[in-house]
């Protein structure tokens, strides 16, 4: 009985090791969209690259920065009524969206980072996906109490729970940047918190869920 427990208690560990390393590796950027170690144009293994650098020298809206931004004038959403802004320059991308779109937008390519401009072949080799503001979603804008007492159609993000999954903070808390929504409000970009089989959504889309958490309809 003794030589049984000795010998299952050394299996059991192994077991729970590997559990515990897989659910370690689970919801984090390794293997998600944004793990490019694999990439064609990838110059390094390191997992960071290309989107962060340990020395940089760039002044940008996101943690040592390493991708170059575009410096093109980018189309804004526009309708009838923008209670988000009052102005299309207070509606344009900034701050972390414009980190997003620094590979998103079609403009810059995927390989221009650490210094390297990059090549026309490069631009055609990788495409991450093209995404124009103007018909996308606003980002960049404040999204307050103020902002919702003036379109009713919008929760108070200060008050309305977030309902991320494992989270029981305010939409404020959970999904805005310094109280501005930007594209990092729905999407999970380093796959912390994920929804399974999404684009890195921060909820699911079934019954519109994501929409309707902050807006009231």
């Amino acid at each position: 009985m003794f030589r049984m427990i000795k010998k299952t208690i050394p299996a059991a560990a192994a077991v729970l090791l590997l559990l515990s390393s897989q659910a370690a590796r689970a919801g984090t950027i390794f293997g998600s969209p944004h793990d490019f170690r694999k990439a064609t144009w990838k110059r390094s293994g390191e997992i960071c690259l290309p989107c962060h650098v340990p020395h940089s020298t760039k002044t940008l809206p996101a943690p040592l920065w390493d991708t170059e931004l575009a410096s093109d004038t980018y189309a804004v959403y526009g309708q009838t009524r923008q209670p988000a802004g009052k102005s299309e320059t207070g509606r344009r991308p900034n701050g972390m969206s414009k980190t997003c779109l620094s590979c998103h937008d079609g403009i810059v390519a995927s390989e221009v980072f650490g210094g390297d401009t990059g090549s026309a072949a490069d631009s055609s080799g990788y495409d991450p996906g093209v995404h124009s503001p103007g018909h996308d979603h606003p980002v960049s804008f404040i999204y307050d109490t103020a902002l919702a007492v003036q379109d009713r159609d919008l929760y108070n993000p200060s008050v309305r729970l977030s309902a991320v999954a494992g989270s029981s903070g305010t939409i404020d808390a959970d999904m805005l940047f310094l109280k501005r929504m930007e594209c990092a409000s729905c999407h999970d970009v380093h796959n912390t918190k994920a929804v399974p089989g999404t684009k890195l959504l921060v909820k699911d889309t079934a019954g519109s869920a994501l929409c309707l958490t902050c807006h009231n309809k």
